[in-house]
């Protein structure tokens, strides 16, 4: 109810300010982009004029344009693959045309990263450590799922089920851990329940990605104790174009005859932008190495977003409705017996989302923004022999976020402080559903602060949270289960220190505390989940997990090299996991241990625990351009999970990895190599089995053609190049089939 009151309040205030936009002089904002060290023009350089949200892009020739631009002060920020971005000021009415200079580089200095950086600030004055995913990172390594884009970066690595879900394991963290956001709201769907369910987007939609490892829960709340995947969009224009611009995409794969196209639309009116896009994706069962296929890992999505904005001189208010659509298969042992045959889910969500952002107010609150969303999921389980749908889910979700940003104090503390809010109603239905139906309620307040006692900088915070979840009485298996109704408060809290030994080098510390409350899978299941083929237990006397999380790191970024390592450590009360209990359920009467049980044959069961658990590790990044566009990247990562309780090791964690990339990039080519390495993994849990370690090399190359004021992009990637057979530690899939084989990609991009 508060979050309404909220969305209301501010929408009012939208028609109150509009009537404040001046009548002042206008004039036409001209300027070129050339490169720095040869003076050539660049084309389709992306220019943003910041106080009037209004974007273009230059032309063949370098040039570009702005028109009717009142009289005043400005900021133009203009980024480009490959390139450093450039911030500058310019006055209006203008003494000659703006000029800037780009210079290639494979690090880029000025672009900042806003998940969980409210300030924006500096990224080398962030206690925390940030993964950003955009222009050349981002057209190289993007792929179908969110999850596959993701690894093999710097402490993430990716559960799947299948060519068609995973979702990112960041520090051995993942599912309710780690928390996916859209343009910083809540994805909205059960991508985080279970192996066999996938992220309910696309990954030809994100403009770029960012990573927030470690907790996370000040800004973003319960889930967030591993740290946020942010993916933000266009779907509610930030800028107005100055014309009608866009692209298309057109892509194939051949490891399972995959083939995307996308279009993205941008059109703007005065004050109005107005943006489309739609995608269809459809592949094939995937291919393990020498060719054999894996059955029932098919998949076919689409979907499409609408969006518009309005961009007064106050801020910009918009609205947006996007749909998804996605069906696709869990692969299945066929020599397995028990079950009702290989299974696929019809997925769809529909989405709602307001936006409005109030800045230049004068008083104590400098500016705010508030974030809405309503968002109806569901899907069903349907068996490929039958055509009998086994389950139906089903997740409606309104969130909103209130934020205010005030005026320094004493000029030196900055902060934001802010309402969040929750309301979801979850059902599953049908013979075969495995917890019962469960309505969520959640509520929380925070702020964030920062101070500049520069070199050094301290940033701290707070949130307070209430989690309610009611529970109806249900029977499953057999078995009735009473109404049982859970709540959950939590105070949680951190501080980071942030000390520039050098312009170049700073180290940094980060201390924090965070909370996750229980699902209603981990409270409740009790019954088979065809999808995964298990039969999984819940327990209804879980308590709240509580971790404690130590970060210490070093950042070097000078000139166009970097490097960053960092150690952390967590401490997890009341640590809630999944493992395998060593028993069968037959789906007969008989048998030992759990009533209905055997310890021989049948549907292998899971069951839910708590247990004082730990998790710490190391990573790196490092990389260095030894001469212009050619520069090497290293990655390594290793992290444990010990479960302090019983002195065992925690199961699916993530192996040791290494990888080095050699990439060669300039305005208009680009290739490079990567060779991934991961060792096996050993240290596995009771019951559960070791894998094998593997390496891998991937190939990737592209060039870019320019004719008039449009721009032609062409990508080829040859990944698992030598055709490996391995098994990934982290997928469902790992104790009857491989992972994908060999597989060439080709695409093409048309920007006009």
């Amino acid at each position: 109810m508060n979050s309404k009151i909220f969305f209301i309040i501010c929408t009012f205030s939208v028609v109150l300010f509009s009537n404040k936009i001046l009548t002042q002089t206008r004039q036409n904002v001209t300027g070129r982009v050339i490169d720095f060290h040869d003076s050539s023009p660049l084309p389709g350089v992306n220019i943003l004029l910041v106080e009037l949200r209004l974007g273009a892009a230059t032309d063949g020739k370098g040039n570009f344009i702005f028109k009717n631009i009142p009289d005043g002060n400005y900021t133009i920020r203009a980024s480009f693959v490959g390139h450093q971005t450039v911030v500058e000021k310019i006055t209006v009415p203008l003494e000659k045309d703006v000029e800037i200079e780009m210079i290639e580089s494979a690090i880029d200095l000025k672009e900042i990263t806003v998940t969980g950086n409210p300030l924006e600030t500096d990224p080398k004055n962030i206690a925390q450590t940030t993964l950003l995913l955009s222009k050349l990172d981002l057209q190289v390594k993007r792929k179908s799922t969110l999850g596959e884009t993701l690894n093999f970066q710097p402490g993430i690595s990716i559960r799947s089920n299948g060519t068609a879900t995973s979702y990112p394991v960041i520090r051995g963290f993942s599912n309710n851990r780690v928390l996916i956001l859209e343009d910083g709201l809540r994805i909205g769907d059960l991508s985080n329940a279970s192996d066999d369910h996938g992220i309910s987007g696309d990954g030809s939609t994100p403009e770029k990605i960012e990573v927030l490892r470690g907790p996370a829960s000040l800004l973003y709340g319960s889930n967030a104790i591993g740290g946020v995947v942010n993916i933000i969009t266009d779907i509610i224009p930030q800028s107005v174009p100055q014309f009608f611009d866009g692209s298309i995409i057109i892509e194939g794969s051949s490891v399972n005859n995959e083939y995307l196209g996308s279009a993205h639309l941008n059109y703007g009116i005065d004050k109005l932008s107005f943006h489309g896009n739609y995608f269809r994706r459809d592949g094939n069962d995937y291919k393990i190495s020498g060719g054999s296929k894996v059955l029932n890992s098919d998949f076919k999505s689409d979907g499409y977003q609408l969006g518009a904005a309005f961009h007064p001189t106050w801020g910009v208010t918009g609205l947006s409705f996007s749909e998804f659509n996605s069906e696709y298969g869990i692969p299945v042992n066929q020599s397995e017996e028990g079950g009702e045959g290989p299974i696929y889910l019809d997925m769809s969500k529909k989405q709602f989302r307001f936006l409005n952002e109030l800045s230049s107010i004068k008083s104590f609150i400098k500016s705010l923004s508030l974030k809405a969303v309503y968002q109806d999921y569901k899907h069903k389980e349907i068996s490929r022999t039958t055509g009998e749908v086994g389950t139906n889910f089903g997740l409606k979700t309104f969130s909103a976020d209130l934020s205010f940003k005030h005026e320094p104090f004493f000029n030196k503390l900055n902060g934001v402080f802010g309402l969040w809010g929750l309301n979801q109603s979850y059902t599953v239905e049908g013979e075969e559903a495995f917890t019962p139906n469960a309505d969520y309620l959640a509520f929380a307040a925070y702020f964030y602060e920062q101070a500049d006692f520069n070199p050094l900088y301290i940033q701290f915070g707070a949130r307070y949270e209430m989690n309610k979840s009611d529970i109806p009485s249900a029977i499953l298996s057999d078995s009735l289960f009473q109404e049982k109704n859970k709540n959950y408060q939590s105070f949680s809290g951190s501080i980071g220190i942030v000390y520039n030994l050098t312009e170049q080098l700073s180290i940094y510390g980060n201390i924090a505390n965070a909370f996750r409350a229980p699902t209603v899978e981990e409270l409740s299941s009790f019954a088979i989940h065809e999808a995964t083929l298990s039969f999984d237990i819940g327990n209804r006397n879980l308590l709240q997990e509580n971790n404690l999380g130590f970060d210490l790191g070093l950042r070097l970024i000078k000139g166009n090299h970097s490097a960053e390592i960092n150690v952390y450590y967590n401490s997890i009360k009341n640590f809630i996991y999944r493992s395998n209990a060593g028993l069968f359920y037959p789906e007969e009467e008989g048998g030992s241990g759990f009533p209905g049980f055997n310890d021989s044959s049948g549907i292998p069961v899971f069951i839910y625990s708590q247990a004082e658990a730990s998790l710490y590790g190391v990573e790196g990044k490092a990389r260095y351009e030894f001469f212009r566009g050619f520069s090497t990247t290293v990655i390594f990562d290793y992290v444990r999970g010990k479960n302090e309780s019983n002195d065992t090791n925690l199961p699916q964690m993530p192996p040791l990895r290494f990888s080095i990339e050699q990439r060669y990039a300039t305005d208009y080519y680009w290739g490079g190599i990567q060779w991934k390495l991961v060792s096996e993994q050993d240290k596995t849990a009771p019951n559960e089995e070791p894998t094998k370690g593997y390496g891998l090399v991937d190939l990737y190359a592209g060039f870019k053609l320019i004719t008039g004021r449009f721009a032609h992009i062409f990508d080829l990637k040859a990944e698992n190049l030598l055709d490996q057979s391995y098994k990934d530690h982290l997928s469902a899939l790992k104790e009857f089939t491989f992972m994908p084989g060999r597989n060439f990609e080709l695409a093409y991009k048309f920007i006009f």
